[in-house]
């Protein structure tokens, strides 16, 4: 599996232009409006990025250093998920920052964040990370051994978490007493945590490197390992979220300002493609007789023995041709399986069936 770039909006933000007036008598981070700077704030960090599927949106919580008082802002930026177009953006209070630590979409559609200010993991609201009663949370400094997650990822539906303190990746059985099911090591630092299904998650690293793992079955295992598009060497942080709608990562890319002190991050957007390896000479599956349809079944497979879908796997018979091939092509099957259907002849006959399927880059034949 591998990850095929589909679009990138850059830049994703627009600063406010200073208006060229300075303020008296206290004036704030002069850094920003000394030439050849313009604008009156810039991006300091991004405490959280996620997918919010209610609005179709990706949001994310950001810090900005401002020439006006008190010298910070709190916002709360809104992306289309579809086209990563700029939405809106809207004030957010100081908790979301202060108090929620890296929140991410998880089971049943709900946000959930780890805490700064705590061990617990909280549902919030996705508008305001707020705590509210009535919510779902855990404290995974109560279990055997004591743990603290930055980020979680919380699938309530088979009774699992899966977070990250450090190094590691942890997946906890919480259906009664906690229990660690493995430890698995990250490939780097760690830049966020997204939420896909109930099986499946992904992680980013600093440096850009992209893995999925599948979190659910026991043990636990990686899955992929791929990185973005041209990695900066310049990046601050990459963070990423999953589209569930579009079945796609969203990757932010924190970038340093431009000269003027313009915005030069960038939202990117990612397909997962199998690394497709090979497909399988088409296999009888019914008896071959004269007179009779004879159904074939070829396998189209990646790089870890994975059935691949969705392609089209072609067919044609070779000269000379005695027989009818009824099914001159077929689209793969979730388990990568293809079915074709022949007519055989009435007086006995070898034939050469032949296969292939165009991949987005190359050609497997069979």
């Amino acid at each position: 599996m591998s990850l095929w770039p589909i679009k990138t909006v850059s830049p994703c933000l627009e600063y406010h232009q200073w208006d060229g007036v300075k303020h008296y008598p206290i004036r704030y981070n002069e850094w920003l409006i000394t030439p050849p700077r313009v604008y009156d704030e810039a991006l300091n960090s991004i405490g959280h990025f996620f997918y919010e599927p209610g609005g179709d949106l990706l949001v994310a919580y950001m810090i900005f250093d401002t020439y006006h008082w008190p010298s910070w802002a709190c916002w709360r930026y809104d992306f289309s998920a579809e086209t990563g177009a700029f939405v809106k953006r809207s004030q957010a209070g100081i908790i979301a920052m202060a108090w929620a630590c890296h929140a991410g979409m998880g089971s049943y559609n709900k946000i959930y964040t780890t805490m700064n200010s705590s061990t617990r993991i909280y549902e919030a609201p996705w508008d305001s990370l707020s705590s509210g009663a009535g919510m779902w949370s855990i404290d995974p400094y109560a279990w055997n051994p004591k743990t603290i997650f930055r980020y979680a990822v919380v699938n309530r539906e088979d009774n699992l978490i899966a977070g990250v303190g450090s190094w590691t990746l942890e997946v906890w059985d919480i259906s009664g007493t906690p229990v660690r099911r493995a430890q698995m090591r990250l490939p780097n630092v760690l830049g966020y945590m997204a939420y896909e299904s109930r099986d499946n998650l992904w992680v980013i690293t600093q440096d850009g490197l992209v893995a999925k793992a599948n979190y659910r079955v026991n043990p636990p295992r990686w899955e992929m390992l791929s990185s973005v598009q041209n990695p900066s060497p310049d990046a601050r942080n990459y963070l990423v979220a999953f589209d569930t709608k579009r079945r796609r990562l969203a990757v932010f890319r924190q970038r340093p300002d431009a000269e003027d002190g313009s915005c030069q991050c960038q939202l990117e957007f990612y397909r997962p493609l199998y690394k497709v390896a090979g497909l399988t000479d088409p296999v009888p599956v019914t008896r071959l007789r004269a007179e009779e349809k004879v159904l074939f079944v070829a396998h189209l497979y990646g790089d870890n023995g994975e059935g691949v879908s969705p392609y089209t796997v072609n067919a044609a018979m070779e000269e000379p041709v005695e027989g009818r091939l009824l099914t001159p092509f077929a689209g793969t099957e979730l388990n990568g399986a293809a079915s074709f259907r022949y007519q055989a002849p009435a007086a006995g006959c070898t034939e050469k069936l032949k296969l292939s399927a165009t991949i987005t880059d190359g050609e497997q034949d069979g």
